[in-house]
């Protein structure tokens, strides 16, 4: 359900490039673009969007993640797969870019610039305004077990110290909407975040290690460089397990 769409451009760009692994193995991203798309199952303005970001998952280079949303809930369907964290990102992406609303569906590009997530001429156009320098900051992952190791190190020179985000999901879920202005509707989301982390900070001159547990999330992981909660996104990869899973209780982040 649309209710504001606000553009805000900042200065720096990602080029796509060749990235990811698969499985228990180790990721890097060189170049990188990682869109965020806040999405409800109350909201009947969405689905489109949803196809869209679906068909970002499979684009090279491109980090794509569903965040739902629960601010819809009162028109007569709780989005179960909504995370309260989710609300609180986007709300806080719209004091970044000063607006007064938070709208859905819409879409963060690289932290630096939000489309609405169902028109794909602007989404692509977003991607690939993103798509013109490199990233400030080299990101590695690997996955033993049920750990997590993280390196970044500055890609040249130095960057703005940032956070180090990890971010578990789902790769999809088909939800049977059985109210609200979805109503009678079988939906599909796609790399539905299940679990939004900090790892640590980053301090943008050195290479650092992070550890942690693995996140919730059947699927896989991605790991993102972020100057500040919400804000331009300095560099990110991310870790398929492969395969989908079923809808299942969401984790509280």
């Amino acid at each position: 359900m649309l209710k504001f769409r606000n553009i805000a451009v900042l200065t720096r760009g990602i080029v796509i490039g060749s990235v990811f692994a698969s499985v228990a193995g180790t990721a890097q991203a060189d170049n990188s673009v990682v869109v965020e798309l806040y999405t409800s199952q109350g909201c009947s303005s969405c689905p489109p969007a949803d196809k869209v970001l679906k068909a970002l998952t499979r684009q090279e280079n491109v980090i794509a993640l569903s965040l739902n949303v629960d601010y819809w809930d009162y028109l007569g369907w709780k989005d179960d797969l909504a995370l309260p964290g989710n609300t609180r990102r986007q709300r806080d992406y719209a004091k970044m870019m000063r607006s007064r609303h938070v709208y859905t569906p819409q879409l963060m590009v690289d932290g630096k610039m939000d489309v609405i997530g169902s028109r794909r001429l602007q989404v692509d156009a977003a991607v690939e305004t993103y798509a013109q320098t490199k990233d400030e900051a080299i990101v590695k992952a690997e996955i033993a077990g049920e750990n997590v190791s993280v390196s970044v190190s500055p890609a040249s020179g130095s960057a703005p110290d940032s956070i180090v985000w990890l971010v578990g999901y789902d790769a999809s879920i088909v939800k049977a909407i059985g109210g609200g202005e979805n109503h009678g509707r079988d939906i599909e989301y796609s790399n539905v975040v299940r679990e939004w982390r900090e790892l640590g900070r980053w301090d943008g001159n050195s290479s650092q290690s992070f550890k942690g547990a693995k996140p919730k999330g059947e699927s896989g992981f991605a790991v993102i460089v972020q100057n500040g909660k919400v804000g331009p996104i300095l560099g990110a990869t991310q870790v398929r397990y492969g395969g989908s899973v079923k809808a299942a209780s969401a984790s509280q982040n």
